[in-house]
């Protein structure tokens, strides 16, 4: 099961209790800080995170834009620009490997055949001068160091398989020919193409419609389930995270706010910013009106506020909060985790 704690012994703890403990850990991120070192001063992008997945397991990273949801699974693959970034403190073990500071055959031989990423933007992240069949088949020349032939073939059979309508003819067309949810299957084809442990699926749905967006989840849901994958899923739809989370972890400005079941995150939120993120979504049923939104903007990441860096926004704060920045801690008769000194009352 996985867990996001604020210290290594609480996680210890907690990865001991998992009534999944047969399932082999996967990925490990242990107190991960990564600031970005700019002229107008240091971005705090990402402060003391810790997460861990299972095989077999979907962990779902929620949080608006620009709260560190991507940066902190860039620097699992190592695909930070350094410099500007550092990254500043923690643990990244895939396996017991530690990647922070691995060499670049560390990481080479893990990136893409253990741990793969779909991007968020498919058509920036396809080369638009070559076929798509031909990047696809490019994967399996050079990490499996298969002959030409027989990569084309393997291209076209796992194009197919990622649901592309006659692939042997969409094989040989540019990613501009392809519709949004094609290019996001071709990414996900390009991905699956090593048969990686870990999948990182960062916003895999933005800009897709609703039919195309429920395709795509399904696509990667059956996927896991034949490989026993563990699927590291990075949005702010909430209605994505709500059919196929196993577990959830909320971040606000770079930190973990709230972690646990997602079962529990949709029935009872545990943190203020959580229970904002949950009321804001429309509502098929019940009255209709104005829309609920949580006030105010995200703060900046150069100069965050003193104590709880949601206390401007929250509706519940009091002195303390302004001061005091909480600790991720454990939530009495639950198996999840809050950062905020109200949990008990607002549960």
């Amino acid at each position: 099961m996985a867990t996001v704690t604020s210290s290594t012994s609480s996680a210890d703890c907690l990865r001991s209790g998992s009534d999944s403990s047969s399932d082999e850990v996967l990925l490990e991120v242990q107190d991960l800080t990564v600031e970005f070192h700019t002229d107008d001063g240091i971005v705090h992008a990402v402060s003391n995170m810790s997460w861990d997945i299972n095989e077999g397991e979907t962990l779902a990273i929620l949080g608006e834009s620009g709260s560190g949801k991507s940066v902190s699974v860039q620097a699992v693959m190592g695909l930070l620009p350094t410099p500007p970034a550092v990254i500043a403190g923690g643990s990244i073990r895939y396996r017991g490997t530690e990647l922070v500071g691995a060499s670049s055959d560390t990481l080479r031989s893990i990136r893409g055949s253990e741990v793969a990423m779909i991007f968020q933007d498919p058509l920036s992240a396809l080369n638009p001068v070559y076929r798509v069949g031909w990047q696809i088949a490019e994967t399996f020349r050079i990490g499996k160091r298969m002959s030409r032939k027989e990569a084309n073939g393997r291209a076209i059979e796992l194009m197919g398989r990622v649901g592309i309508p006659n692939p042997e003819q969409r094989a040989r067309q540019y990613p501009h020919q392809f519709s949004g949810g094609m290019r996001q299957r071709a990414m996900i084809a390009m991905a699956l193409a090593l048969e990686p442990k870990v999948l990182i699926a960062d916003e895999p749905t933005t800009a897709l419609d609703v039919t195309v967006q429920a395709q795509i989840m399904d696509l990667l849901s059956k996927i896991q389930s034949e490989n026993r994958m563990g699927l590291i899923l990075i949005t702010h739809d909430l209605g994505v995270v709500a059919s196929v989370a196993d577990r959830v972890v909320v971040m606000y400005a770079g930190r973990a706010v709230e972690s646990g079941p997602a079962d529990d995150f949709y029935a009872k939120p545990a943190h203020p910013y959580s229970q904002g993120l949950l009321s804001s979504v429309p509502k098929i049923s019940g009255p209709t009106g104005k829309l609920n939104s949580i006030e105010g903007t995200p703060p900046s990441v150069i100069e965050l506020p003193s104590g709880c860096a949601f206390h401007p926004r929250c509706p519940h704060s009091v002195d303390r909060c302004h001061s005091q920045a909480p600790e991720l801690t454990a939530i009495t008769d639950r198996t999840g985790h809050s950062a905020c000194f109200l949990t008990e009352e607002l549960l």
